[in-house]
């Protein structure tokens, strides 16, 4: 019976790791995991477009005026100088799962409040994920009430319908066909939904949908979500963002 040839690099296990092999993985490990922490901090800032479309912030809390319609939302004063631009930006809020806000913090619609909560941001449009809030003071008599919203006309958009916490970056892609059944249970949970639009120059508008009374559409927009659907209604500027107002009977699925 022949002996094993100790430069055969055949692995066997009880015989230990041939030398060339050895020199392989000692080289090729190191390689890997550079590679892989390379990735988890360069990939997350490009924002690619199917991948980590949001960034995940902490800023704890949030000191604005609450609203219940046509979604939960905090419009919050903005500093400096604003020029030509709504002087309150507007923060849908969700709460910490596929959920509206809890009902200790929806109790204190239209009141100022100071909200904690995570935000997430894609582009312009931000939800934070609500934990509690507190009433406080309005700062002043003068800047206690935003402006009043203003009607830019009737409009047909074509876009999407996606969940307004998952879409800015909780899940990604939160959008299309891979995220229908997570954007339904968010909607139907209390998630705010928003129509999502590209322009003709491809930027991207978010819409918030009410129908004709002003009252949320969650439930009646689930069998539209993450299909191309035209909407035709009353296109509202309100603080620094759009609402969409049209009845949901309406929508076209495309």
């Amino acid at each position: 019976m022949s002996s094993l040839d100790p430069q055969d690099e055949f692995f066997i296990g009880y015989l230990g790791v041939p030398p060339r092999l050895k020199r392989f993985l000692l080289g090729f490990i190191p390689i890997l995991v550079l590679s892989v922490l390379a990735f988890a901090f360069i990939l997350p800032p490009l924002h690619f477009d199917h991948f980590n479309l949001g960034k995940r912030t902490k800023v704890p809390e949030f000191e604005g005026l609450l609203v219940g319609e046509p979604s939960p939302h905090l419009l919050v004063p903005r500093t400096g100088e604003v020029g030509t631009a709504s002087d309150f930006s507007l923060y849908l809020l969700s709460g910490t799962g596929k959920t509206s806000p809890k009902p200790k913090v929806l109790e204190h619609v239209n009141q100022w409040v100071k909200l904690k909560g995570t935000p997430f941001h894609r582009n312009h449009l931000t939800v934070i994920a609500t934990k509690s809030a507190e009433p406080m003071e309005p700062p002043t008599p003068e800047s206690a009430q935003p402006a009043e919203s203003s009607s830019l006309g009737e409009f047909s958009l074509t876009g999407e319908i996606v969940d307004g916490k998952c879409y800015p970056g909780v899940m990604k892609p939160g959008r299309t066909k891979t995220h229908r059944s997570c954007a339904i249970r968010c909607l139907s949970g209390g998630v705010p939904p928003v129509f999502v639009v590209h322009n003709q120059v491809g930027d991207k508008l978010y819409f918030l949908l009410s129908d004709l009374d002003g009252k949320a559409v969650n439930d009646k927009v689930l069998d539209l979500v993450a299909d191309p659907v035209q909407i035709t209604g009353e296109v509202i500027q309100y603080a620094d963002a759009f609402v969409l107002k049209a009845d949901p009977a309406t929508y076209k699925l495309l």
